[in-house]
């Protein structure tokens, strides 16, 4: 009889197993989405997700959410994401263009790429599975961050993100009541020059729209990355100025920061000899125009400023 009784409940277990299996497959279909009013039709909820560009990385790890796949910078893993994006993840090649037999080996439910590649590149994805290039506008970060949040299952966490950003920039602001007294600039430094941006680019968007700095009448002419001199920034009418420098953005020019530091044009700057200038106030790998970006830059402006 307990040998009945045994049998008739190890049944009963493998038959609420395999319901309960079958009930999570379902939830996971072919369904349509909606990005930056463009649909697509991907199978999510999944975790079947390759990240094939930084600023889908970035999302993933503010979520939580380990990628089957991920790009690289250098050959590796960024410095600032690789022990945050889970042990498993596939090396899926180089931020421009992923090796595409590296992400057919995987079979993802969904490519996130970027609005940076190339048509080729999105033609040689998209064949693969459905492809969705996220992008690189910081203007974009909640749609982007809610993107991510749908095909991993977690609606409610970047939701709960997008708010965490709102009541962390209100406290900022409460602290810091002088910002739009001040002229400020963003400058990234890559392979050796000096960039800037436009203002809905980079960390521009947070710098100006978010914490309400002014913008400098200089780079209202600018809208992409645009190189400049020294003895041209010299020119410009700034209060504070954040400098952004890592090695793997500047292979050849390592030295070029300490350089540029004993520069006597840069010395002779008002903002930099007045000490009004913040060196990599946030890693230098971030983007700078996602939820991970935008809350390492708050949370560094916080201390610093």
């Amino acid at each position: 009889m307990l040998s009945a009784c045994g049998t008739t409940s190890s049944q009963t277990a493998a038959s609420t197993a395999a319901t309960t299996e079958n009930s999570s497959a379902s939830i996971a279909q072919t369904q349509s989405l909606t990005y930056l009013d463009t649909d697509y039709d991907v199978v999510y909820p999944t975790k079947k997700i390759v990240t094939a560009s930084l600023e889908a990385m970035e999302d993933a790890v503010a979520l939580g959410v380990e990628p089957i796949g991920a790009i690289t910078v250098g050959d590796d893993f960024p410095s600032y994401l690789k022990d945050r994006l889970g042990a498993d993840v596939a090396n899926v090649g180089n931020k421009f263009g992923p090796d595409v037999e590296a992400v057919t080996a995987l079979a993802p439910d969904v490519i996130l790429g970027s609005t940076k590649f190339d048509d080729a590149v999105t033609a040689s994805l998209t064949k693969i599975a459905p492809t969705i290039n996220v992008s690189h506008q910081s203007t974009n970060w909640e749609a982007n961050l809610r993107l991510m949040g749908q095909l991993a299952g977690k609606t409610e966490e970047a939701e709960q993100k997008i708010t965490d950003y709102q009541a962390d920039l209100t406290a900022f602001k409460e602290d810091h009541p002088d910002t739009t007294d001040q002229k400020a600039v963003m400058i990234r430094i890559r392979d050796g020059e000096l960039c800037v941006y436009g203002e809905n680019v980079y960390y521009n968007p947070t710098i100006y729209g978010d914490l309400g700095f002014q913008v400098p009448e200089e780079l209202n002419e600018i809208e992409a990355q645009t190189t400049i001199s020294v003895e041209q920034f010299a020119k410009w009418d700034v209060d504070l100025v954040f400098v952004q420098f890592s090695d793997e953005e500047n292979a050849g020019n390592l030295d070029f920061l300490d350089s540029l530091k004993e520069n006597a044009i840069w010395k002779s700057i008002p903002a930099i000899a007045d000490n009004h200038v913040y060196y990599n106030i946030v890693d230098a790998g971030y983007q700078g125009g996602t939820y991970l970006s935008k809350e390492a830059f708050l949370s560094g402006a916080s201390d610093k400023l």
